[in-house]
This record gives C-alpha cells, structure tokens and sequence, in this order.
C-alpha cells in the first residue's frame, strides 16, 4: 500500500480541502523526491491556487492555477495528510504517521502552507516516492508514457471478455499479471488478494488459463474489491497485520483466521515475491503448486513496513 483506494481517497481530501485555496509556503524536506521532475523545484507553486486534484491509476495529479500540475506517487509507505485550522484532520496512505499523532513527523517529507491555515503534509517511511512537477499540457503524454492499463474500477467497465485479451499471452501467475500496470491500472497487493478470493481463483493459476466464466467473476470481483476500498477510505494494514472495517478486508492481513467465506483458515505464503493471502478451500490449488513458507513463523516486521514486496515502477 497505497493502493488505488488509498490515493482515490487521497485525492478526494485534497480536492474538497485545497481546492481554490492559494499556496503562501513551501517545505521540501527531501530533495530527492523530485529526482525525476521536469522542474527541480517547487518555488513556481508559490502563490498559485489550487485548481483541483485527479487521479490516474495510482498517481496522483495536483493542478495550479498558470498550468502547473504536481504529480504524486505515494508507492510503497506514502502518506498524504491535510490539517485545518480548527484541528481537523484528513489523512490517506500508509498508517504511519500515526494520523492522530504530532506532525510533521520525522518521515514528514513536505509540507504545503495555504492561505487559509491549512496544511498538507506529504509522508514517506520509506522514501520510495516521488514529485514531478510540470506544465499541465505535459501530463497527459508523461502519464501515457507509463504504458498503464485501463482503469480497473470506474467508467468504462473492464468487461471480462476485455481482461481475458489483456491476460492472453501472459503465462505467469495470475496474481502477478494482475499487479502488472500495463494489465489493469492501480490494482496493487492488498486488492488483488482480495479479487482473487471473491473470484474463487488460486493466485498461482496461469494468467492465461481461465475459462469465460472464471473471467466473468474476475472482471466483477476486480472493481468489487476496489470499491470497498474506497467505501472505506483504504484498508488499515499495520505490520502485516490488517484491522478490517465492515469484514474488509477478508482474507489480506488475517492469516490463520477464519475465511468468511467456508470457515477454514486462512494461509499466508508468496507467489512470486509477494507475501499473498488466500483461503485453499475458496481457491483450488493448482497442480503441483507448493505453498512457499506456508507455515513459517511470522517474521519480525520492520517498524511501520507492510509486505507489499519491492516498490512498483510506475
């Protein structure tokens, strides 16, 4: 995490608390964040309105008045949080700072003043993320050349006959093709396990082995688990462990609990590198499919790090 929920919602506090207000202060703590960026600094925001925020797969787009955009990525520890003056808060992204807690934190990597008092404060744990800023008319081609996918939730809908051509040469795992973005665009670890549960697949089935009514529960799965997330404003995973809201998430984060599903417990192992949650009853295993560390102790988790394997390239 974060994952497409995590930044949907990211992007909805910062559209409803930013927007039209004018930025009077800029604190970029870690240089390094703009390593990429078409412009090596943020001094040109400096006095400009906020004219709105969106949002393309996980990326996350901030628009300034004078057609200057910031792009976001928050990948792997990522936190966005706004503070108003009266003590309000909003935060989305990865559960460290503590949201309730001081700030700016020692991760606190960015902080924008507005004219109003409020401020957003941009987190990184791990300091994988990354700013771009550059012209707006610049953001269509830049985000294109990221070769993402179609939205995996939203308008229009993926039909399954749609995710059956994108997996069609893809022999790997299915859960891997799944966090692929060039697949479908902000599916990440959290909600991929959950589709895949919901849809009643093993995530180690070749990608290009579904049947038409396998890929049928898949495409409605897909932005059913997404849409949850978002209900929820993003899954709360803390040292691999999730706290769900509303029995979400179902199986992610609660290994060696019960499934909802049929009762029987859940299993945490890995395909590929990443740390998969899944129930064996739900999910048939494929043949001669051997779960990886299936009943290792649980490791000692780094403080504030979630198993979401290495961070994503886009």
């Amino acid at each position: 995490m974060p994952e497409l929920p995590e930044v949907e919602t990211a992007r909805r506090i910062v559209e409803r608390e930013l927007t039209g207000r004018r930025i009077v202060a800029l604190d970029l703590r870690l240089p390094k964040l703009l390593r990429s960026s078409p412009l090596p600094t943020l001094d040109p925001l400096l006095g400009r309105r906020v004219d709105g925020a969106r949002r393309r797969a996980k990326v996350l787009v901030l628009d300034f008045g004078g057609d200057l955009s910031l792009l976001v990525h928050l990948k792997l520890a990522g936190q966005i949080a706004v503070h108003a003056p009266d003590g309000t808060r909003h935060a989305a992204g990865h559960p460290v700072p503590a949201p309730d807690g001081p700030y700016p934190h020692k991760t606190t990597h960015l902080i924008v003043t507005a004219d109003d008092g409020r401020i957003l404060y941009l987190s990184d744990v791990r300091q994988f993320g990354w700013l771009r800023l550059l012209p707006t008319e610049d953001v269509a081609a830049t985000l294109d050349g990221f070769g993402f996918g179609p939205e995996a939730v939203g308008e229009p809908t993926v039909t399954a006959e749609q995710l059956g051509g994108r997996l069609a040469r893809r022999t790997i795992p299915l859960k891997l093709a799944l966090l692929d973005q060039g697949v479908l665009a902000g599916l990440g670890n959290i909600y991929v396990d959950e589709a895949l549960h919901r849809a009643r697949l093993h995530p180690a089935r070749p990608a290009n082995g579904l049947s038409s009514t396998e890929l049928a529960r898949l495409a409605e799965a897909i932005p059913w688990a997404l849409e949850r997330g978002i209900e929820q404003g993003g899954a709360t995973i803390i040292n691999n462990r999730a706290y769900p809201r509303d029995g979400f998430p179902q199986v992610h984060g609660r290994r060696d609990e019960p499934c909802p599903g049929c009762g029987g417990e859940i299993l945490k192992t890995r395909v590929g590198a990443r740390g998969t949650y899944l129930c064996v009853a739900c999910q048939p295993t494929p043949p001669g499919w051997v779960a990886a560390d299936a009943r290792a102790p649980r490791r000692a988790a780094r403080p504030a790090a979630d198993d979401d394997g290495p961070a994503e390239d886009r």
